[in-house]
Order: C-alpha cells, then structure tokens, then sequence
C-alpha cells in the first residue's frame, strides 16, 4: 500500500514536472535558433574582408585583430599571458591597416604615416583598442581579438572642418527618401574608407569634401553590405532609401563607382537627397 502511494505520488509530481521542463527545453531551443538566425543574417548582410591577422567588417566599421601568447607550464595561461596576448592583437592592428583600404590611390596605413600627428593620435587609439573575444586553448595559450572602429576618431583623423553649404531650394519635388543606397552588384568593386562617387563627366556626387565631418565622424563616411533590407543596414539608410544603379567602376582600383547622368540627376536635382548625401546616409551594395 505504502509503495502504491509513493507510485501514485512520483506520477503526480512527474505530471507537474513535465510540462515546465518541456517549455524550458523549447525556450532553450528556441533562444539557440535565433541567436543562429541572427549569425546568420549578420554572415548574409556584412561585408566581411579577411586579413592576415584579422577582417575588417565594412558593414559595421570596424577592424579586428587577432593575437595570442603561450605561458610557460608553471605560469599557466595566467594574467601575464593575457595581457601579452591583448598586446599582440593590438600590435597586430598595425599590420591590418596597411591592408585596409584608404582611397582609390593609397592604403590606410601609408595614409596615416604621412603625417606625424596622425600617427600619434593613432597610437593612443590602438593603445586603447577593445578586448571583443578571448580564448584558452591548449599549451597552455591564450588567443585575443580586439576591435578598432574605423568610423570615430580614426575617421576624424581625414577629415578637415566641413564647409559643405546648406541645401539651396528645391527645384524639384519628390517623395521623402530615409538614405542612398548605390546597387553595385556584379561590379567587382573594392571597399574603401574613402570611396568617391562620380557622373559619367567625373563631376563629384559623394566625396569627404562633400559630407558633413560631424555625421562622417558619427556614422563613418560609408558602409557597405550585401543586402539592404535589414539590419545592420538599415540603420543607416532608413527604411525608405533612395536606390540607384551604378554603371561601372572608376580606375583600375575599383574602388569609385561612376553613376550615368540618369542616376546622378537624382542626387543634383533634389535638395532633401543631397542633405542626405552630406549626412553619410549612403550605404553601397555589392
């Protein structure tokens, strides 16, 4: 009788255990498809460029650098090691900038050490730059990833005061766009911090000289990503963005994108798009 009754009271407390670990197993399974559909909408939308050490994101403007350092048996992975595997990955920043992209002439890095100040603001940034991801692996070793944003101060570091004029009236009416998005697929192009956008006359529609130093400062001067539907790059550009086609590639760098006159008249022709433009709300799909 005794053991009938302790049955009788398993069932009943497996019953009411049942259900709550049936929705916590499904709450678990569903937290771990979304963050993998979130990963992979990330993979499917940014523009990721791999470097020696690293990649540099050009959707989200950011460089990343990898570095790691092996204690010895006795020190373990301790916090020597650590901080020696930051320095490496920060150290490392300096190599990932000379392949980064400046503009269509130069790389970043020949960029920066043109100037002596810039070098130095420069040396404070990658001093400081984010520990973002750490990993103990096997010898003992650590291995770490730190982040420099390319858009902040790095950006400033380019860019003199902005005399861009305000936006004179509108000869033309047309409905409100939220950004500009340049549909560069199947061009080949290469990312750029620097990119300019050209007519077909090579008249300038997009160039640091054109856009507002603050908003540049700000947002960074562009983004690019593979998708523009979505986030990340609909922070940038809105949900009603503006989308022009455009008809090649400018030089052997492929890193400007030349507009045809059709195209670029949708720019010139209309003041709230060319606030738009000085306002970096530009985002290139490639």
């Amino acid at each position: 009788m005794r053991a009938a009754r302790r049955r009788h009271a398993d069932e009943r407390w497996w019953r009411r255990v049942w259900p709550w670990g049936v929705r916590m197993a499904l709450v678990c399974l569903l937290g771990l498809a979304t963050t993998a559909a979130a990963q992979w909408w990330r993979s499917k939308v940014s523009v990721v460029e791999p470097l020696s050490q690293g990649q540099v994101n050009w959707t989200t403007d950011v460089l990343l650098s990898r570095g790691s350092a092996t204690g010895t048996t006795l020190q373990g992975t301790g916090a020597s090691t650590y901080r020696a595997a930051v320095q490496a990955a920060r150290q490392g920043l300096w190599a990932a900038l000379d392949q980064v992209r400046f503009d269509a002439k130069q790389m970043l890095g020949p960029a920066i050490r043109q100037a002596e100040a810039r070098r130095h603001e420069l040396e404070a940034m990658v001093a400081q730059a984010t520990v973002v991801g750490t990993r103990y692996l096997p010898g003992p070793t650590v291995e770490t990833t730190v982040q420099l944003p390319l858009a902040g101060q790095l950006t400033a570091l380019f860019l003199t005061a902005s005399s861009a004029s305000p936006a004179d009236g509108e000869p033309r009416s047309e409905a409100p766009h939220t950004g500009v998005v340049i549909d560069a697929r199947g061009l080949a192009i290469q990312p750029a911090l620097f990119p300019r956008i050209v007519d077909e006359s090579g008249q300038s529609l997009y160039a640091p000289t054109d856009v507002d130093t603050e908003a540049a400062v700000q947002q960074g001067y562009i983004a690019y990503a593979k998708a523009f539907d979505g986030a990340p790059a609909q922070v940038r550009i809105g949900e009603r963005p503006l989308v022009l086609r455009a008809l090649r590639v400018a030089g052997d760098s492929r890193v400007d994108l030349v507009l045809s006159h059709a195209e670029a008249a949708r720019i010139r022709d209309y003041a709230a798009t060319r606030r738009l433009v000085r306002q970096c709300r530009v985002l290139i799909v490639l």
